[in-house]
């Protein structure tokens, strides 16, 4: 006997019972044969194929049909239920024969196939990228997979690129089946030519705009289809598509057509696909005027406010909406008595007139916010999430309206009732001319908290396959805790998502109440209905191209056997992403709607691009010492300049597909020529904190104007992740420093212009504790760095380098923060060569630089320090100290900040140089602490605040010069006869840069 039953079992019973109904005879005569196996026991069931889809094991304990059992027809039909119920099956036949004294069953199948990895291989131009044409295909990782979804898919992925200007595209698939998976990878090939290009497009319908008539010309130009310098039209894409249909349509909105339809109906190209004509539908309607009157409203602020703009259509709803808006507008400003009513009237031609009659009444300011009844929370507390604010610099008027009120009434109830004050109740009230002063406002809050309700006793109840204990108690509803839904809410999560880590993906829970015996207290009861428990089958990953699979398969937390942890699974799809070589990573469990309890885990990866190229412009402008060029000795203290600078970087990402980044980064200014190659190699020896990367440096740099210096350098360094705020960094840096160009005495040429190879062992550690680091507001932020050069090393010069800095910074109240860094430095030599300086043994390039907008503001950039007693150009020194103190505040609106800060600091010759005395004792006295005072004002953009800082130095150093050039001055130095100019650093100096000082 051989039952047959097709994929969709309720489909396939519909069939049998019309059958049956149709056909009493064929059912006489199946009920017939299958009479002749009934309660015969059986003796063997077999699968055809083997291996299944499903481990025979698992099938073994999963059908209800059992080996040495007696035969059913309806545990036949049981089993085959359960079989389609995995998903895993197309068909199903049961083959019944008898054999020795029982039957023999066999289970005749067909598997299923399921979604693997998407792709595409194409000649196509972004855009559309390859992700948004595998989107288009909207065929979901894990998902059922059927060859009949094909066509659709590439329908899909022509129409998109259609939209983009590919219209003769030819597309075709490649299948790859991975039987073990049963698991279908897909990839589109497509070719598609040269993208089209817009011609003029044909408009059709009334293109009248007032009382003229729109031109082709017009239309044309609203589109910025057409190039901007170039002759013809540009490439089409879907985003300039419908910017181009946007532009037109605001074309007619600014002339008041608010319900003006501009459709674009086709896009035909011509016969050669080179390019394609835009059919445009325009339909303007009638004139809508809006206006308002008793208060001076531009269009931008009745945009803003009345929705009719963006609606595109009237109605009382949104007229009413729109003077809501412009009384909280209005209240806004000060203008809290504010009255805004509207009248609608049509005139001739379809026109239609919306007034908006605002009556402003006297702008108020609001003085005073008063807070009364509240026992169980402080008053900074609830401040700190309302709406409302009283005048203050920021804000000259405050921050007022009924609306906002009436919010911060809801946001105190929210607060009390989350912490188990159901029967709070806020009221709120204006009171004018507050202490007696005209036009100020005071507003009142009144809170009755009422009695706090407590949990009694708290019943867990349905917790059988998972052990809560530890869960429970970390629960807030604790016994005698505060009973609130919003703690629930929270113990909700933490019990699904305790169960969801565990493989209960269908885990409910339910929660009731009910008085207890205490007043203010109740019995709160969970009910949690665990479902069935999953596993992880086996992990699955796809779309490896260059990518080795064991760079991977490290970072798989799960393995087979596991919980079906969604957690785990999203903690992979994060560490994949942190590789830095993925553009996607599409995590699924295949199969989703089958009722099986082990599951295939798929990551389908999509390999980001290899190469890439960054380029960036930038300069800097501030006080600037000198020029590059050797001649000028001119402004050896700094003067005001801008440097110009371009920086090009190409990156090529997961070299021998082992994760593995190189990258050369270039940078060319008027201070420096620039570029560094480096090979970075995440987790070295498999050690999850720990990343090496390996340099080669060539610099050509002035930023010293004292002398040029050409740095030659190889580096290996090796970073530790400790923990979030820590990281450790160990380096070894070899360089080969020359100096040249100097403009100092002729006489110290020998010992200063020697060229110095630097070996140099260090270990720098980083803790860093900020809230933000671009814009910080709290924390703290140390670095130390160690260092040691020595011959053993390679070394020319033997010195111990120690640079420190803390910085700290605290709110005062809520809006000002206190901000200070101090930074030390010193480093000592020994070993000191017989060739160099005794006193002052440190290599020129080596030594500590220091001055400007990072250091202290009351030099220019590196004019700290020690300098030449004949031309006046700094020296540099051994030591350093600095100190930097901000205040940051508040100055206009929410993005203007303004900075009142002091610098106090200065490079010296040596540690025992090193003084806090605040006077110049001579002119060739550097080793002095220098105090800078000044006010800055910072704009907030996404990428860091704009920085604008005028300094005022207190007591600059005065220094020796030469008024001459550099021939001169040789002449006079071998002559002994050169005649020295008194300078000083300029009092005022500016910075202008991105970022906060520190």
């Amino acid at each position: 006997m051989k039952l047959v039953r097709p994929r969709y079992a309720t489909r396939i019973l519909a069939v049998v019972i019309v059958c049956f109904a149709t056909f009493p005879c064929a059912k006489a005569q199946s009920e017939d044969n299958s009479a002749q196996f009934e309660n015969r026991n059986v003796v063997r069931i077999s699968y055809d194929p083997n291996p299944q889809p499903i481990a025979i094991a698992e099938l073994t304990e999963m059908l209800p049909l059992k080996k040495d059992q007696p035969y059913h027809s309806s545990t036949i039909r049981a089993s085959i239920e359960r079989l389609f119920a995995t998903g895993r099956y197309r068909d199903i036949q049961v083959d019944a024969t008898p054999m020795d004294s029982g039957v023999a069953v066999r289970f005749i199948t067909k598997g299923g196939w399921f979604v693997g990895h998407v792709g595409v291989e194409s000649d196509v131009s972004e855009p559309p990228s390859a992700g948004q044409m595998v989107s288009a295909a909207r065929l979901d990782l894990g998902t059922p997979f059927d060859e009949t979804q094909l066509p659709e898919a590439e329908a899909n992925i022509r129409k998109l690129l259609v939209d983009n200007g590919y219209f003769d595209a030819g597309i075709s698939h490649r299948l790859d089946y991975e039987a073990s998976f049963q698991q279908a990878n897909i990839t589109f090939v497509i070719a598609t030519g040269k993208r089209a290009r817009y011609e003029a497009p044909v408009v059709t319908g009334d293109s009248t705009l007032g009382t003229q008539v729109v031109t082709q010309e017009a239309i044309d130009k609203a589109t910025k289809w057409r190039r901007f310098i170039l002759p013809g039209y540009r490439g089409i894409t879907q985003a300039r598509t419908r910017s181009g249909i946007d532009g037109v349509r605001l074309k007619y909105e600014n002339a008041d057509r608010l319900f003006a339809t501009v459709t674009l109906e086709s896009l035909d190209a011509t016969p050669d696909t080179k390019q394609a004509i835009p059919h445009i539908a325009i339909k303007p309607g009638p004139v809508v005027d809006v206006t308002a009157e008793g208060a001076k409203t531009n269009r931008k602020t009745l945009k803003q406010n009345v929705p009719v703009f963006e609606e595109h259509t009237v109605d009382a709803d949104l007229l009413s909406e729109g003077a809501s808006n412009l009384r909280d507008h209005f209240q806004s400003q000060g203008y809290f008595d504010v009255e805004v009513t509207y009248r609608q009237q049509q005139v001739k031609d379809g026109k239609t007139e919306i007034v908006y009659e605002i009556n402003l009444g006297i702008r108020h300011r609001f003085a005073h916010l008063d807070i009364a009844g509240n026992r169980y929370f402080d008053t900074k507390e609830i401040r700190e999430r309302m709406f409302l604010t009283p005048s203050s610099f920021e804000l000259r008027r405050g921050r007022y309206s009924e609306a906002l009120r009436h919010r911060d009434e809801q946001t105190i109830a929210d607060l009390y009732r989350s912490n188990g004050f159901r029967e709070v109740e806020v009221v709120s009230g204006v009171k004018d001319d507050y202490n007696g002063h005209k036009g100020d406002e005071a507003v009142f809050f009144k809170i009755t908290e009422g009695p706090q309700y407590r949990v009694a006793h708290l019943f867990v109840n349905g917790a059988v396959k998972l052990d809560l204990t530890k869960t429970i108690a970390s629960l807030s509803s604790q016994a005698d805790q505060v009973f609130s839904e919003f703690n629930i809410a929270i113990d909700r999560e933490t019990i699904i998502q305790q169960y969801s880590s565990n493989g209960f993906a269908d885990a409910t829970f339910e929660w009731d109440s009910k008085p207890a015996s205490q007043p203010h207290t109740v019995d709160l009861t969970f009910t949690i209905h665990e479902g069935p428990q999953q596993f992880v089958r086996q992990l699955v990953t796809s779309g490896l191209r260059t990518t080795r699979p064991r760079i991977v398969n490290r970072l798989l937390t799960l393995n087979p056997g596991d919980p079906l942890s969604s957690a785990a699974m999203a903690e992979t799809q994060r560490k994949l992403y942190d590789l830095g070589i993925f553009s996607q990573v599409n995590m699924a469990v295949q199969n989703p709607d089958g009722d099986e309890d082990r599951r295939y885990v798929l990551y389908d990866l999509e390999e980001a691009r290899r190469y890439s190229i960054t380029t960036a412009l930038g300069a800097e402008f501030a006080r600037i010492g000198g020029s590059n060029a050797i001649t000028d000795l001119a402004d050896p203290g700094g003067a005001a300049g801008v440097s110009p600078r371009v920086s090009i970087n190409v990156t090529r990402l997961n070299v021998f597909g082992v994760g593995q980044t190189i990258s050369l980064q270039t940078r060319l200014s008027t201070f420096q020529k620039r570029a560094s190659l480096s090979y970075f190699v995440p987790r070295i020896f498999n050690l999850p904190k720990f990343d090496a990367t390996f340099s080669i440096l060539y610099d050509d740099t002035h930023d010293v104007r004292t002398f040029q210096a050409i740095r030659r350098e190889g580096a290996a360094q090796v970073v530790q992740h400790v923990s979030k705020p820590l990281t450790i960094f160990y380096r070894f840096n070899y360089r080969a420093v020359g100096v040249g160009n100097l403009k100092i005495d002729p006489l110290l040429l020998p010992l200063l212009a020697q060229s110095v190879r630097v070996g140099v062992a260090s270990i720098n550690v980083v803790q860093d504790r900020r809230d933000d680091p671009i814009d910080p507001h709290k924390g703290i932020y140390n670095t130390l760095d160690v260092g040691l050069a020595t011959r053993y090393f390679g070394s020319q010069t033997s010195f111990v380098r120690v640079l420190g800095r803390n910085a700290t910074y605290y709110r005062l109240g809520e809006k000002i923060v206190l901000a200070r860094e101090t930074q030390f430095g010193v480093q000592p030599a020994f070993s000191i060569p017989a060739a160099s300086d005794p006193t002052d043994p440190i290599p020129l390039p080596e030594r500590f630089f220091g001055g400007g907008g990072n250091t202290q503001r009351g030099f220019p950039e590196n004019q700290a320090g020690p300098r030449d007693p004949l031309t006046g150009f700094p020296l540099g020194g051994s030591a350093l100290f600095f100190n930097n103190t901000e205040l940051r505040f508040p100055l206009y609106g929410a993005n203007i900040n303004g900075v009142l800060f002091e610098d106090a600091g200065n490079v010296f010759s040596s540690l025992s140089k090193l003084t806090f005395r605040t006077d110049q004792r001579n002119i060739d006295d550097f080793d002095y602490m220098v105090h800078a005072v000044g006010f800055g004002v910072r704009y907030r953009t996404p990428v860091g605040p704009i920085r604008v800082d005028l300094a005022y130095g207190i007591n600059p150093p005065k220094f020796n010069g030469f008024p001459g050039n550099y021939v001169q001055l040789v002449q006079c130095s071998a002559a002994n006869t050169c005649q020295r100019s008194q300078q000083q650093i300029n009092h005022f100096q500016f910075v202008f840069s991105i970022g906060q000082a520190f």
